[in-house]
């Protein structure tokens, strides 16, 4: 709930950040930082008082994403229009989410059920098993379908990823063995990453890529624009929270270097998930470890001034106080895609369409340089709970 729009807010809000400092309970100072961020209260008020509420050694760490939010929720206020939303006509009742372009259509994840046979349920979810559909960008429901091939199967799949001829995809699947789930040493589901091949108008030879593991999960994967490297999500030994980003280099012969965690310049004690780079080079993400407006929010990596890379949290209306993920944008159309679980929607999951009516940098207020390759500008570093859910 806002706290009402006076200065007596304003004193709460201090009041609550001198005992929570003290006791060191950092997420319920996120959620009422959060909560009067959004109050019209005078900023320099806003910035004093936020300033005093950081004087514990150990919170002061966060001092500077903090003070990065707020100029980043001024930014929001002011240009909340920066985003023109429509709700898509492809939702069902069910989890829809994971839109990736793909020959002029979307490519989704969806756990509908669109033949009269019966589908199998998850048990963790209570819904069918996710598959990967096809569609018309402008297209109605009676026109969807499941991609041709042998990558759906009985279990989940999930976030698929083309590269630039699409003749390949990589994709999510929950580990399976001998038609039955797979679990690790602690009875967790995993997930894995996989390729496929486009041949005759269908997909073929499905592998297994060789860093998957029975004991941790890879999953979501996107290409650069070149192609030359896949980024995807992972709880693997040396993940600095319970899911960080990666990158890895694909070699001509389609092999595969070894996976480099992208650092804690992205990665938090949180989950990062749901990377996305877009034909600019742009690396979008979810995380609910930066600060933001609740569960999982969008974030761009954007270079400062000195070309550094940062973490910027895209607002609303892009973000919202539920889960907001698999961000995907078309920066020459200014054309995208994204999904939410927020109020509103037909289903557990929903995606929305929307249009950029201004820039990244423009938004973010800096100068209109452009990343040639998302790598060049973050700070990789090799590095020695599991994810059990899509």
């Amino acid at each position: 709930m806002l706290l009402k729009k006076n200065l007596w807010g304003l004193f709460f809000f201090f009041c609550w950040g001198a005992v929570f400092s003290q006791w060191k309970q950092l997420e319920r100072i996120n959620e009422t930082f959060v909560e009067v961020a959004f109050v019209d209260i005078n900023e320099k008020h806003l910035k004093s008082t936020f300033n005093l509420y950081f004087d514990d050694g150990e919170i002061l760490k966060r001092g500077d994403e903090y003070n990065s939010l707020l100029d980043s929720l001024t930014v929001v206020e002011k240009e909340v229009g920066n985003f023109k939303l429509n709700f898509l006509n492809i939702n069902s009742e069910h989890s829809d989410y994971a839109p990736v372009f793909f020959e002029g259509e979307l490519v989704f994840s969806s756990s509908r059920n669109v033949s009269s046979i019966s589908k199998s349920f998850d048990n963790q979810s209570n819904q069918p098993f996710l598959d990967l559909f096809t569609t018309s960008k402008r297209s109605d429901k009676q026109r969807i379908r499941k991609l041709k091939g042998s990558i759906n199967t009985k279990f989940h799949e999930s976030s698929a990823a083309f590269s630039k001829d699409n003749k390949t995809v990589y994709f999510t699947r929950n580990n399976y063995s001998k038609r039955k789930s797979k679990t690790n040493t602690k009875g967790n589901v995993l997930l894995k990453i996989y390729r496929a091949y486009y041949e005759d108008g269908k997909w073929k030879n499905v592998e297994e890529l060789p860093f998957s593991s029975d004991e941790y999960s890879i999953a979501h994967p996107t290409l650069s624009p070149d192609g030359r490297f896949l980024y995807f999500a992972s709880d693997m030994p040396g993940s600095i929270g319970q899911s960080d980003l990666y990158v890895v280099e694909i070699y001509d012969d389609g092999s595969f270097g070894i996976p480099q965690n992208l650092g804690e310049q992205i990665n938090t004690e949180g989950r990062e998930t749901f990377p996305y780079v877009s034909d600019k080079g742009k690396l979008f993400f979810a995380s609910d470890g930066h600060i933001g407006f609740g569960g999982l929010d969008v974030f761009v990596v954007m270079p400062d001034q000195s070309n550094n890379a940062r973490v910027y949290n895209l607002g609303v209306p892009i973000n919202s106080t539920e889960d907001d993920f698999t961000f995907i944008i078309n920066e020459e159309s200014k054309i995208g895609y994204f999904a939410s679980n927020r109020m509103g929607g037909d289903g557990d999951d929903d995606i929305y369409g929307f249009r950029q009516l201004v820039s990244f940098s423009k938004y973010f207020g800096q100068k209109p340089e452009t990343i040639k390759e998302v790598e060049r500008v973050i700070d990789i570093h090799s590095s020695e709970e599991k994810i059990t859910s899509f």
